[in-house]
C-alpha cells in the first residue's frame, strides 16, 4: 500500500480553506432556516431579503472557492498530485478550525 503523501499549505491558502469551509456553514444553515416551498401557503414567496440573504452568500462562497482555486500553491505541484492535495486541504482546514474551537466554550 502506498503511502500517502502530505502537503504542506501556506498559511494564506489555509486561512482561504478556513474562509471558504465558514461561508459554505453560513449558507447550508441559512437555507436549511428557510421554509420549504411545500410549507409556504399558496401564493406566499419568500421575501425580497430573504432573497437578498441567499444572493448575498452565494457570492460570498463563490468568492471564496476562487481564492483556493486561484492560489500559486497550486500551480507549483505536479498536475498528478493536485486532486490529492485539494481533497486533503478540504480536510485538513475545517479539521484545524475545530480543534482551534474546542476551547473556546
Amino acid at each position: 500500500m502506498a503511502k500517502q503523501k502530505i502537503f504542506e499549505y501556506p498559511p494564506d491558502l489555509l486561512d482561504a480553506q478556513r474562509a471558504l469551509s465558514a461561508v459554505r456553514a453560513e449558507r447550508s444553515a441559512y437555507l436549511r432556516a428557510l421554509p420549504r416551498w411545500a410549507d409556504l401557503p399558496a401564493g406566499e414567496f419568500l421575501s425580497a431579503e430573504q432573497y437578498a440573504e441567499s444572493d448575498r452568500l452565494t457570492a460570498a462562497e463563490r468568492d471564496a472557492a476562487q481564492v483556493v482555486d486561484s492560489h500559486p500553491f497550486w500551480t507549483a505541484l505536479p498536475a498528478g498530485d493536485r486532486v490529492a492535495a485539494r481533497t486533503q486541504l478540504q480536510h485538513t482546514a475545517p479539521a484545524e478550525a475545530a480543534l482551534d474551537n474546542r476551547g473556546e466554550a
